[in-house]
């Protein structure tokens, strides 16, 4: 498989946070929808993805270039314990569980994605402040008066809603408000997207094509209304580290890990609450099953004969949907090799 950098540049603030498992979803629709985009066709590849997947994604992470021109992907903070690297007192390790709460982003530069280890992670904050700085006086000083809440790669905005009625195309029984999230970035924000793609399938014109088409009608949750707009600012090949012996897998989507091929796991559950999308959204039940996951940042340490050969760990999943028997979720998810256990 060839492994891609694609860098997105959000138009509008998001309903759906770009998680790969989601990414993977829409870029299925393509498939439905363009005649060409896979070779064989969509059918063909969706028969063969619990073993041989087409395109495995990872979830959109936060890309800053600082002014001397080095690019740093801002990757989540891994779900490890805190007394990972060194043995801790009780108090020890009460104090550094709060301490590092708020550290949500672990700072890898473009270069070090072979070498990815326990190092000081950095706050929202310090992600934002880094951000402004690559910015122009007049735009740095726009963004500087922003609220607190909002200071943040990520920002959560409540957005209001009210129910109506479609019979009578009212608000029914009175006044009938709501509010939903939606994600925002800062102006100009770039985020990468990792992708890694089967080459018998498709290449990267039309990885980019896909990726393209869904950021021009928008990704996720209310994207007829204009939320999930984005631009594919850049689509780069890079070579893929490979995980060495006694090395864990550090993951950056949404997984479901095989069974018994790990020694030691670290993750926080995530649970999906899938809703079939575009033609499906109309049919008799558009809710699909739940799926437990592991989110993006765990990290799986494989049994020593049990190493990974393709870039990315984790099955697929089946058995979704009661209106469509083909529909599969991406429970698979890229990997970059993680520090050694030290014991």
């Amino acid at each position: 498989m060839k492994t891609f950098a694609v860098t997105i540049k959000p138009e509008s603030p998001f309903g759906t946070p770009p998680k790969g498992d989601t990414i993977f979803g829409q870029f299925c629709w393509q498939a439905v929808l363009q005649a060409g985009l896979l070779e064989q066709g969509f059918d063909h590849w969706i028969q063969l993805y619990p073993e041989k997947p087409f395109a495995v994604f990872s979830s959109a992470f936060p890309k800053i270039k600082d002014v001397s021109g080095t690019v740093v992907y801002f990757l989540p903070r891994p779900a490890m314990p805190v007394n990972f690297i060194k043995s801790m007192t009780r108090k020890e390790r009460a104090e550094a569980s709060k301490r590092e709460k708020s550290r949500k982003w672990l700072p890898v530069a473009e270069d070090g994605l072979s070498d990815i280890a326990p190092c000081a992670a950095v706050t929202d904050r310090q992600v934002f402040a880094q951000y402004l700085a690559t910015l122009a006086d007049g735009e740095r000083r726009l963004l500087q008066f922003l609220p607190a809440n909002q200071q943040k790669p990520i920002a959560t905005v409540n957005r209001a809603h009210n129910s109506i009625d479609r019979r009578t195309m009212t608000t029914g029984k009175g006044f009938d408000p709501f509010s939903m999230e939606n994600f925002h970035y800062p102006p100009g924000m770039e985020l990468v997207v990792f992708a890694a793609i089967n080459e018998d399938a498709l290449d990267q014109d039309r990885l980019c094509r896909g990726l393209e088409n869904i950021g021009c009608f928008g990704f996720g949750r209310d994207a007829s209304s204009g939320l999930g707009r984005f631009s594919v600012v850049e689509v780069m090949e890079i070579n893929w580290p490979r995980l060495n012996k006694g090395a864990g897998c550090f993951t950056l989507a949404p997984c479901v890990p095989e069974q018994n091929k790990f020694s030691e796991q670290f993750a926080l559950p995530f649970v999906r609450f899938g809703k079939h999308g575009d033609q499906l959204v109309l049919s008799r039940n558009p809710f699909k099953n739940p799926v437990v996951m592991a989110d993006e940042g765990a990290v799986f340490y494989p049994k020593a004969d049990l190493l990974p050969d393709e870039p990315y760990i984790g099955t697929a999943v089946t058995g979704l949907s009661l209106v469509e028997e083909k529909t599969v979720a991406q429970g698979y998810s890229l990997y970059l090799p993680f520090a050694r256990r030290v014991s």
